[in-house]
């Protein structure tokens, strides 16, 4: 695919940033499209940056017109699960909505190539009653209706999955929240206001994969990308909560408190990734890496903020 123009959603967000950057670099003409309570767009690397509330129909419709992307990479919605219990009907509106009239948008102006970024969590969408919480209610809904926008209009539409992602840049995640923690920890006085973080437990497992690299892994599936398909995403290699915890630990110039329970929750197994391995990507950053970026980046934050 030529690299021309790309529209990125969700462009200030963890992910957003990242991919923003990647995409410029690639030689893409970056539209970033940023929530109007998104801030002003500053530090986000773009040819343009544009405010819109995409679960307006019409004024993505506007967007779609004016901006004219050859490609759209879709990374805008609401991510995290607690705060889906508590406003289900918000999640379901900023997932599936923004993603429906992002695709209404994008038939009625002029086709592009779109990949849409969905959500190891999602559920089997034949037993959507029975989701385990709002937020993959959402996630498996947004995944059915741009397949089915494919099915009925022909987009060309791929979908990607990826697992959990970490690295610089103040993720909302739990290895982003361990670094922000961390980092206030090493600037507390010994024994002063030093409350230890909670893990539900050592031994629960999950696949960690740095941020830079799933941008490159969209980068490479818009362009190269099977439309219709649903890529999964991950690193390959599951780590232990003891191995995250032994991670910070020794990134941290000061003896970190943990508290650690007894949860006996499930762990999630590993998925085929051989897919997006054909096309000739791989994962390149060590995870002892990205916690030392997500570290050094809310040390450097931390120390911006107290000069300000």
């Amino acid at each position: 695919m030529k690299k021309g123009r790309v529209m990125i959603t969700g462009a200030g967000g963890f992910t957003g940033r990242h991919a923003c950057r990647c995409y410029a670099d690639e030689g893409w003409e970056v539209t970033a499209v940023v929530s109007p309570n998104g801030g002003s767009g500053e530090e986000i690397t773009a040819s343009q940056v544009i405010s819109c509330d995409l679960r307006d129909g019409e004024a993505v419709v506007r967007l779609c017109r004016e901006t004219k992307p050859d490609a759209v990479l879709h990374l805008a919605g609401r991510n995290a699960v607690d705060f889906s219990w508590r406003h289900p009907a918000l999640t379901l509106s900023a997932n599936l909505m923004s993603t429906v009239h992002l695709l209404e948008g994008i038939r009625a102006e002029g086709v592009c190539s779109v990949l849409i970024v969905g959500s190891m969590l999602r559920n089997d969408p034949s037993d959507l009653p029975r989701s385990s919480h709002p937020y993959a209610f959402s996630k498996t809904l947004q995944m059915t209706a741009a397949r089915a926008w494919r099915h009925w209009y022909g987009l060309p539409i791929v979908i990607v999955e990826p697992s959990n992602l970490i690295g610089p840049g103040g993720s909302g995640g739990l290895c982003g929240r361990l670094a922000r923690w961390a980092a206030e920890m090493e600037e507390e006085r010994e024994g002063a206001g030093r409350e230890p973080f909670f893990l539900s437990s050592l031994h629960e497992s999950r696949d960690f994969l740095d941020v830079r690299d799933a941008v490159a892994a969209y980068e490479r599936l818009l362009s190269e990308g099977t439309p219709g398909e649903v890529y999964a995403l991950e690193s390959g290699i599951f780590r232990t909560l003891e191995d995250v915890k032994n991670a910070f630990d020794a990134a941290s110039t000061t003896e970190l408190p943990w508290r650690i329970g007894v949860s006996e929750a499930s762990c999630p197994a590993p998925r085929d990734c051989d897919p997006i391995r054909q096309l000739g990507w791989q994962p390149s950053i060590p995870f002892q890496d990205s916690i030392r970026d997500a570290f050094n980046d809310e040390r450097n934050l931390l120390k911006f903020e107290r000069r300000v």
